[in-house]
């Protein structure tokens, strides 16, 4: 019988916390122009579809996951404690109801919602996107990057030309991310005969692109955010750190979601 905390792991709940906040942050940016019912209805139609894209990926993640002990701890699927039907089940409900709540929406974020979905969809199953080089960064850019965060800014059902700039912030950083999450994949793929775009290009040139689109990102998002350059400073005194440039990137956009609200 599968157990409960198979089917939350499933979610992975702690991993989707950032793509989950990144859409709070978006509808926080808009929210004194629609209803608290409204904003609650659209973020939750957004934890869904977090869900939703972690619970596909699990499933059609099997036989990569299966020869990395630390993926195959997250991943019920692969460590046998869920089923790959039970996963598949569970995945489409969660689009289903996503989907369904979303349409409550506007037909601005309903288009997106709908997009983002098909594209997490097509990522993880067949065609598998995941696996095609090139296309697996651009695609995840996409899902997991900048749609998210127009789908919540677009709760006031128009998308702004800085809203526009801070989706290709997000997207671009989201590039990064999906190559530092291959890289760490790197020898369970290579062994899988995954041709993700680390294993094609190999280790060295991806770590390079990892830090261009990083900085590329949060450079633009400075630009955006003008009145927010002085995060320019601390920004070219970091080293290459990951953690430190997600802090930064995490930064700069509370700091202007707290400055939309407060009027500024």
């Amino acid at each position: 019988m599968t157990s409960v905390s198979a089917i939350v792991r499933n979610l992975r709940p702690l991993e989707g916390r950032a793509y989950i906040g990144l859409i709070g942050l978006a509808i926080l940016m808009n929210a004194k122009w629609v209803s608290l019912d409204k904003a609650l209805l659209a973020f939750t139609a957004g934890v869904l579809f977090v869900w939703y894209a972690f619970s596909i990926n699990n499933c059609f993640d099997v036989d990569t996951d299966s020869l990395n002990p630390d993926k195959v701890k997250k991943n019920p699927i692969a460590s046998g404690e869920l089923s790959f039907a039970g996963g598949l089940t569970l995945s489409i409900v969660l689009s289903l109801l996503g989907v369904l709540i979303a349409s409550k929406t506007n037909p601005v974020m309903f288009a997106i919602y709908v997009l983002m979905t098909a594209l997490a969809t097509i990522y993880s199953a067949p065609p598998r996107l995941k696996a095609r080089p090139i296309i697996d960064v651009l695609s995840h850019g996409l899902f997991f990057g900048g749609l998210p965060f127009l789908y919540g800014a677009s709760i006031d059902g128009r998308i702004s030309s800085i809203e526009a700039l801070i989706a290709l912030s997000v997207t671009l950083y989201s590039f990064a991310l999906e190559l530092r999450n291959h890289l760490g994949d790197y020898e369970s793929d290579l062994k899988a005969g995954l041709k993700t775009t680390p294993v094609v290009l190999g280790k060295k040139v991806s770590e390079k692109l990892v830090v261009t689109f990083s900085w590329a990102s949060i450079i633009l998002l400075m630009v955006a955010l003008t009145p927010l350059g002085a995060f320019g400073t601390l920004a070219l005194r970091l080293k290459v750190n990951y953690r430190a440039l997600d802090a930064l990137m995490l930064a700069l956009l509370v700091a202007h979601t707290a400055r939309v609200m407060l009027g500024g």
